[in-house]
């Protein structure tokens, strides 16, 4: 909005001289000059405070939690205020709006704490934060967030991000028998736009046909929604499972590329990963033309 400059001077209002001896006199109203000029000035004092509560309103960011911790029941805690009692493994809570900042997230079970660290939230910020096992199984609970990137996505096509929360080694994803993305640590995701419908996906070791890790699941993808899947557990202890949780899209868009993003937390958070190794062609038949972009980042470990 333009805020424009009110200049200028009040004129006096009064009869031709001819009329001047019979007209009636002006009775001094309550909107008088230093009235109105009061009037204006709150106004225009008000003008700010009333288009800034959107702005303040959305000053804060979206948060949802993910329990990766196959076995266990936790209570979820933001910034020590429970927001989650009795939270079971795969389960997805949230949404929950919290101001923007650094806000500190605790999983507690049978009054003992296994997680708490902070997480960085941006305003009109969206992510998921995943509590879970770090690659080594016996190593203490992490917290790995991913953002949300809730744009819209082409007519038929869905977003999918596959991120890999379980507590084992780099593995390759594969979709419909074939690897579309290798060498995938603890705490990396995949993200795509896909053409929606139902898809075939399973984690292997990575270089190896198997043993299977997790799957072979069948993932349907509904057009228009952001399907999260997180694969979580351990396969030793045959606690391998699947948090999936959906968001709407806004309206349709243009194709995207899809993005391999690190996270901030996992195994990926040692180290500044190595380009994996993608198809590019394999990616574009597997997701009905839907190239793949890999992007190299550095995770932060929480």
């Amino acid at each position: 909005m333009r805020k424009r400059k009110v200049v200028g001077q009040f004129r006096t209002v009064a009869a031709p001289p001819e009329k001047a001896a019979g007209r009636i006199p002006r009775i001094r109203g309550p909107l008088s000059r230093p009235m109105f000029s009061l009037v204006l000035a709150l106004l225009v004092a008000a003008v700010p405070a009333v288009f800034a509560a959107p702005a303040g309103a959305a000053a804060g960011g979206v948060v949802y939690v993910v329990q990766g911790l196959p076995g266990q029941t936790v209570d979820v805690r933001v910034d020590g205020k429970v927001v989650a009692r009795g939270v079971a493994a795969t389960k997805v809570v949230g949404p929950f709006s919290v101001a923007a900042g650094q806000r500190r997230i605790t999983a507690v079970a049978g009054g003992k704490t296994l997680v708490d660290r902070q997480i960085a939230v941006k305003a009109g910020s969206n992510q998921d934060v995943v509590i879970h096992r770090p690659a080594a199984p016996t190593a203490p609970p992490v917290i790995t967030s991913y953002p949300n990137k809730l744009t819209a996505v082409p007519k038929d096509k869905a977003a999918v991000r596959v991120a890999h929360t379980a507590a084992v080694g780099p593995a390759d994803i594969r979709v419909n028998g074939k690897v579309l993305f290798a060498n995938v640590a603890n705490g990396e995701s995949l993200d795509v736009v896909v053409p929606a419908g139902t898809y075939t996906v399973d984690i292997v070791p990575a270089g190896a046909n198997g043993p299977v890790v997790l799957g072979p699941a069948q993932l349907p993808v509904e057009a228009g929604y952001l399907t999260r899947v997180f694969a979580v557990g351990e396969p030793n202890s045959k606690t391998m499972a699947v948090a999936v949780a959906t968001l709407r899209l806004p309206g349709t868009g243009t194709d995207k590329p899809g993005v391999v993003d690190t996270g901030t937390g996992g195994q990926a958070a040692a180290m500044t990963r190595q380009e994996p190794s993608v198809a590019p062609l394999l990616a574009l038949v597997l997701l009905g033309g839907c190239a793949v972009l890999v992007t190299v980042r550095k995770a932060v470990r929480r």
